[in-house]
C-alpha cells in the first residue's frame, strides 16, 4: 500500500505545471518560452533573433491566450513594446513596437479629428500659422543655426548626352557637409527651374540607377536637379556611423541640409526662384512633404510612396523630433495640406502604407485645396498593382507633372504617347558621384568625426543664432495667468516664444512687492526651468504700479531696490515700470515733477547696477522725448506700447521714428483685446518691421494682449497664434 501511495505522489509531482506559477509571481514566464508555446498551440512559426527576446519576461502569460495566434501575440507583446507582423502563411516576424505605424481606421480617425478643428479658409490659415513655427521650433531650427558661409566644394563637370553632372559638398555646420550631385542641361540660356531630390532608405540611396535616371531626365528636360545623401548615409559615413542615422537629430540635420541646399541653388545666377520643385520617394517623400510645408520658396511638390495618415515615417529621420506634437498633434497628411494652394502630386501604390490614399486621405487634400479654389492643383496617381519603389511608372507620372508645372520640355524624355525613354542617360558608377575622393582622402581636415562632435557643433551654432537674433518674441507670465510661476516658462516654450517677462508680484499697501524670487530656492527653480526649456527671462515687471501710485508712495525706493536686486539675481537687464493711472501725465500734469524726480532716483539706482528701467506713459512720442531729457538718465528708457498711440488715433510709425532707436528699450507689440495681431486692421506689422529695420532697432517684441474677444482666456489659443505670427513676420521673412 505504501508503495502505491509513494508512486502516486511521484506522478502528482511530475504532473504539476513546470513553473508552478501562481498569482504571487504574476504567472511569470520567459518570453522565449512563451513564444515556443504559442508556436506549438497555434501551429505557427515566429521569427526572431535571440538577442531580441533575451532577458524579457511575460507576466500573466497563461492568461493572455486568445482564440487565434495574432490576438494572443498582441496581448503578450504589447506590454513589452513589441509586436509580431505577419510574414507569410502561418508565419510571424517579431519586432519592436512601431509608434509610427497605426491601424488604418485609427489613422483615418485621427485625420478626421485634426480636420474638425477648422471649417473655413481663414481658420485653416490660422492653423497653418501656428503649425509652421512650432514645427521649426520642434526641429530646433528656430532660429536657424549660424551658417559657416563657406564656399561649396565642387568637382569638375562630367558631360553626357544632353546633360552634365558635378558633385557638390555644402558645409551646413562647421565641419559638417551634405553631399550631392547637381545635374544641369547641357545647353541652356536664361534662368531655369530647380528641383530638389531628397532620397529615401533604399539600398544604394542616391547612387542607385533610378535616382540617376530621374535627375538626368529632369536636366534633359531643362531643369537643374540636385540629389543628396541622407544623414549618415553615402559620403556622410566618412563623418558618422550608420547607427547615428537612428538618432532623432538626424531629422533636424536633414531638414537643415535641404534648406541650405536650396539657399545654394537659388543663389546660382541661372536659377529661377519662381520655379522650384521637390520630389523624393519613401523617406525622401516624407522630407519632400516636410520641406514644402516649412519653406515657401518651394513652389511644386511630388512626394512618392510616402504619404499616409496611418504612417508617420518609419525612421527617426522622419519622426524622431516632436514635429507631430505641434498644434495639439498633427500628421503627415495635414503637413502635406500646408503646401496648398501650390501644385502637388501624390504618388501612391498598393504595396505599402499608401495603399488606401484615394479612399480617404486624398479626399481631405482635395477639400483643403478647394478652399483656395484650386482643387485641381492637387493630384493623385495611384498604382494599385505596384509596390514600394520609385519605378518607371512613378517617374513617368512625376516627369509629366514637373513638365506641366515648371514649364519643362517633356519631349526630351516622353514620347508623344507619354511613354518615357531614358535610354540616352548614362548610369554612373557609385564612386563617380563622390565629392571627397574614392576613399574619402579629400575630406577637409577640420571635418567633424563623431555624433558627439556634431551635437556640440549644432549646440554652438544654435546658441550663436539666438545671440544674433535681431528680434526676439516674448510673453508675459501675468498674461499667461501664471504670475511668478515656473509654469509660465514651460508654457512659453510650448508656444514657441523666445522668452518670458516675470512679474515682481502684487504691491497693494505693502512697502514693496510680494516677490518670492528673492528666496534662493525659488529663483534657482526659475533659472533652472528657463535653462531646461531654452527660454530667456528677459525682463521683470513692476505691474503693481499700474494701480498703485509710483509718484505718491513714500516708500517707492525699496520697491525699486528690490526689483534691481532681483534682476541681478536673475541675470536680467531690463525692468518694466508702468506709470499707471495715478501718474498719468496727460490727465494729471501736476504730478510731473514728482514723476521726474523719482525717475531720476530710480535711474541712478539702475545705472549703478548696470540695468535699465523701461517706463510706459500715456504721452505721445514728442512728449516722451521731452520727459526723458528731463530725467536725463541713460538707465531710463521707453517701453513702447503699440496700443497707446493707436487708441488715441496717432500714427504708430511716426511715433516709432520720433522716439528713435536709442530711447526704446522694449516694445509691447500688441493692441487692445479684440482680435489676434494678424487680424488687427489697425496694425501693419510688415511695415512696423520695415520701420524698425530702417531705424536699426533690435530687441524684444512682447505680446501683452491682442486676444480673440470670443475666447480671451484661452492662453494657448491666443498667445500661440500671436507668437507664431510675430515669429513669421520678424524672424522668417
Amino acid at each position: 500500500m505504501l508503495r502505491y501511495i509513494f508512486t502516486a505522489a511521484i506522478l502528482l509531482y511530475f504532473l504539476k505545471p513546470a513553473t508552478a506559477q501562481t498569482s504571487d509571481d504574476h504567472y511569470r514566464k520567459p518570453l522565449k518560452q512563451v513564444l515556443s508555446e504559442v508556436e506549438k498551440r497555434f501551429h505557427v512559426k515566429i521569427k526572431y533573433a535571440d538577442s531580441v527576446v533575451a532577458g524579457k519576461w511575460v507576466s500573466y502569460a497563461d492568461w493572455k491566450y486568445r482564440q487565434d495566434a495574432e490576438a494572443t501575440l498582441n496581448n503578450i507583446l504589447q506590454p513589452l513594446e513589441m509586436k509580431a507582423k505577419k510574414d507569410g502563411v502561418a508565419q510571424f516576424k517579431l519586432g519592436n513596437y512601431e509608434y509610427y505605424r497605426w491601424p488604418v481606421a485609427e489613422g483615418w480617425a485621427e485625420l478626421d479629428r485634426i480636420a474638425s478643428q477648422y471649417n473655413s479658409l481663414q481658420e485653416w490659415e490660422q492653423r497653418k500659422q501656428q503649425l509652421q513655427p512650432c514645427m521649426m521650433a520642434a526641429l530646433q531650427l528656430s532660429p536657424m543655426p549660424v551658417s559657416p558661409n563657406a564656399a561649396p566644394i565642387v568637382t569638375p563637370v562630367r558631360k553626357y548626352n544632353g546633360y552634365t553632372v558635378e558633385n557638390v559638398a555644402l558645409e551646413i555646420l562647421p565641419g559638417v557637409w551634405v553631399n550631392g550631385s547637381l545635374y544641369k542641361p547641357a545647353k541652356y540660356s536664361g534662368k531655369i527651374p530647380v528641383i530638389l531630390n531628397p532620397e529615401g532608405h533604399w539600398e544604394k540611396q542616391r547612387y542607385r540607377a533610378d535616382c540617376q535616371l530621374r535627375c538626368a531626365a529632369f536636366a534633359r528636360m531643362g531643369a537643374m536637379a540636385f540629389s543628396y545623401d541622407l544623414f549618415a548615409w553615402g559620403e556622410s559615413l566618412l563623418q558618422f556611423k550608420p547607427e547615428d542615422h537612428q538618432q532623432s537629430l538626424a531629422m533636424t540635420i536633414q531638414v537643415l541640409g535641404g534648406i541650405r541646399i536650396l539657399d545654394y541653388l537659388l543663389s546660382l545666377k541661372n536659377a529661377d526662384t519662381s520655379r522650384v520643385g521637390i520630389t523624393g520617394g519613401s523617406g525622401g517623400g516624407t522630407h519632400t512633404t516636410l520641406l514644402t510645408a516649412l519653406d515657401k520658396r518651394i513652389k511644386v511638390a511630388a512626394p512618392v510612396v510616402s504619404l499616409s495618415s496611418y504612417f508617420y515615417g518609419g525612421c527617426p529621420c522622419e519622426s524622431g523630433m516632436p514635429v507631430h506634437a505641434c498644434g495639439g498633434r498633427t500628421d503627415n497628411v495635414e503637413i502635406a495640406a500646408m503646401a496648398a494652394p501650390r501644385p502637388q502630386l501624390i504618388v501612391s501604390d498598393g504595396g505599402d502604407w499608401t495603399d488606401k490614399m484615394p479612399e480617404h486621405d486624398f479626399l481631405y487634400l482635395q477639400k483643403m485645396y478647394s478652399w483656395y479654389g484650386k482643387k485641381e492643383a492637387v493630384q493623385n496617381v495611384h498604382l494599385p498593382a505596384e509596390g514600394h519603389d520609385y519605378g518607371i511608372n512613378k517617374r513617368t507620372a512625376v516627369y509629366k507633372f514637373m513638365a506641366k508645372e515648371l514649364g519643362l520640355n517633356a519631349a526630351a524624355i516622353l514620347a508623344a504617347n507619354g511613354t518615357p525613354n531614358e535610354s540616352s542617360i548614362t548610369v554612373e558608377p557609385e564612386k563617380a558621384l563622390y565629392v571627397f575622393g574614392d576613399n574619402g582622402e579629400k575630406l577637409p581636415a577640420h571635418a567633424v568625426k563623431s555624433f558627439a562632435q556634431l551635437e556640440a557643433v549644432f549646440k554652438d551654432a544654435t546658441l550663436a543664432a539666438k545671440r544674433n537674433q535681431r528680434y526676439k518674441i516674448g510673453l508675459i507670465d501675468l498674461m499667461l495667468l501664471k504670475r511668478q510661476k515656473p509654469g509660465a516658462i514651460t508654457l512659453a516654450a510650448q508656444l514657441g516664444a523666445d522668452g518670458i517677462e516675470v512679474d515682481m508680484g502684487g504691491l497693494g499697501n505693502r512697502p514693496t512687492f510680494d516677490n518670492k524670487l528673492l528666496i534662493d530656492s525659488v529663483s534657482n527653480l526659475f533659472l533652472q526651468t528657463a535653462k531646461e526649456n531654452d527660454v530667456e527671462i528677459y525682463a521683470l515687471a513692476m505691474t503693481g504700479y499700474y494701480a498703485q501710485s509710483f509718484c505718491g508712495r513714500e516708500e517707492y525706493k525699496q520697491s525699486i531696490a528690490d526689483c534691481i536686486t532681483t534682476m541681478q539675481r536673475m541675470h536680467v537687464k531690463t525692468a518694466f515700470l508702468p506709470l499707471g493711472v495715478q501718474c498719468d501725465l496727460r490727465k494729471n500734469p501736476e504730478v510731473r515733477n514728482a514723476v521726474v524726480e523719482r525717475l531720476k532716483v530710480a535711474g541712478k539706482m539702475a545705472a549703478d547696477a548696470g540695468v535699465v528701467i523701461g517706463i510706459e506713459t500715456a504721452l505721445d512720442a514728442k512728449e516722451e522725448v521731452k520727459l526723458l531729457k528731463e530725467i536725463n538718465s541713460p538707465a531710463i528708457k521707453i517701453y513702447f506700447n503699440f496700443s497707446n498711440p493707436l487708441k488715441e488715433g496717432r500714427d504708430l510709425i511716426s511715433e516709432l521714428k520720433v522716439l528713435g532707436r536709442e530711447r526704446i528699450c522694449m516694445i509691447h507689440a500688441t493692441n487692445k483685446d479684440s482680435v489676434w495681431l494678424q487680424n488687427d486692421p489697425q496694425l501693419n506689422m510688415p511695415l512696423v518691421k520695415k520701420t524698425l529695420d530702417e531705424m536699426g532697432w533690435s530687441g524684444w517684441l512682447v505680446i501683452e494682449r491682442s486676444r480673440d474677444a470670443g475666447n480671451p482666456r484661452d492662453t494657448k489659443y491666443n498667445y500661440g497664434a500671436n507668437t507664431a505670427y510675430l515669429k513669421r513676420i520678424f524672424q522668417e521673412e
